[in-house]
């Protein structure tokens, strides 16, 4: 049983019409509540444990498809219902109304002690940073859903998280460097891709079909223990990479000699990392073509027939 700490009614579920009509009058609703008294619970737990929306219970009630489609609109429109847009559009809440509810549903060391007093505050305080940290791990998901699932979930979660390095991310999850550069690859949505690559990209898929993999569309990227670091590539399609190299951003040799500087580097240093990104996918069994923006504003139609035939060629 609940009890609710406005008015001390005791019920298995605190429900809006509770707040409106039968307690104090002073909240509306329970997200008014819990404003006031941050992480007190609307439902008891064995209650939320049968009606809860779970991937489990949807099934169990739906069968296994329909259970599963569900499940995944639930998730979408859940996403979409904590958002500041939502809030904004259904509560009219500011962008501070938002940030303070947020932080209203923190847990603080602050809040434990006033709740609890002192020493039964710290001890739980400590308890909670304990259990946090642990509901982070890998371990903790393998425990929850299983080697499988529970692993599949640990890494999807960490997609979302901020590091990007992906020797430390690796590292972390238990992965090999060129997997954990897929995953940093896929947070980010701004490579960017000038207007001329674009048609140029355009173009080829006329001929031979959309490609696997282009800078801003499911970006490919590898490890490079050349550069150290990883890197991003125009166009990967099967077996094949290709570079679409700005005349000025790689140092075309026809344009500038390798003594002038761009960007605070030589041409030769720019060129000669560009040959380092190429040696990385080459070593891995790509085959590698660089094609510049000038060659290509010069004449696209005969660049455009040469890519293609390279790429029939390659896949043969």
């Amino acid at each position: 049983m609940l009890k609710c700490k406005e008015c001390g009614f005791e019920s298995k579920r605190l429900q809006w019409t509770h707040f409106r009509y039968n307690c104090t009058g002073r909240f509306h609703n329970g997200t008014e509540y819990q404003l006031a008294y941050p992480g007190e619970k609307l439902v008891d737990e064995s209650v939320s444990k049968s009606t809860a929306v779970t991937l489990e219970n949807l099934i169990k009630k739906y069968g296994d498809l329909e259970g599963k489609k569900r499940w995944e609109l639930y998730k979408e429109k859940q996403a979409y219902s904590n958002s500041f847009e939502y809030k904004k559009e259904k509560h009219g809440w500011s962008k501070e109304q938002f940030d303070y509810y947020n932080q209203s549903r923190s847990q603080t060391l602050e809040k434990m002690i006033k709740r609890y007093g002192e020493s039964e505050g710290i001890a739980k305080w400590q308890n909670y940073c304990e259990r946090q940290g642990y509901t982070n791990t890998r371990a903790y998901f393998v425990e929850k859903y299983g080697q499988e699932v529970g692993l599949k979930k640990y890494l999807q979660i960490n997609k979302q998280k901020s590091v990007s390095n992906p020797q430390i991310l690796a590292e972390k999850l238990g992965i090999t460097v060129n997997d954990a550069v897929e995953i940093i690859i896929s947070r980010q949505k701004n490579f960017f891709r000038s207007n001329l690559e674009q048609e140029f990209v355009t173009l080829i898929e006329m001929k031979v079909g959309i490609l696997d993999h282009t800078s801003n569309r499911n970006p490919y990227g590898r490890w490079s223990q050349e550069l150290n670091s990883y890197v991003v590539y125009d166009i990967k399609h099967k077996n094949c990479i290709i570079e679409f190299n700005g005349d000025y951003w790689h140092a075309n040799p026809k344009v500038y000699k390798d003594s002038t500087i761009i960007r605070g580097k030589t041409a030769l240093e720019i060129r000669h990392r560009d040959m380092l990104k190429l040696k990385t996918v080459e070593n891995l069994g790509f085959k590698t073509l660089t094609i510049w923006e000038s060659d290509f504003l010069q004449d696209k139609n005969s660049i455009i027939k040469k890519v293609c035939q390279w790429i029939l060629k390659e896949l043969n």
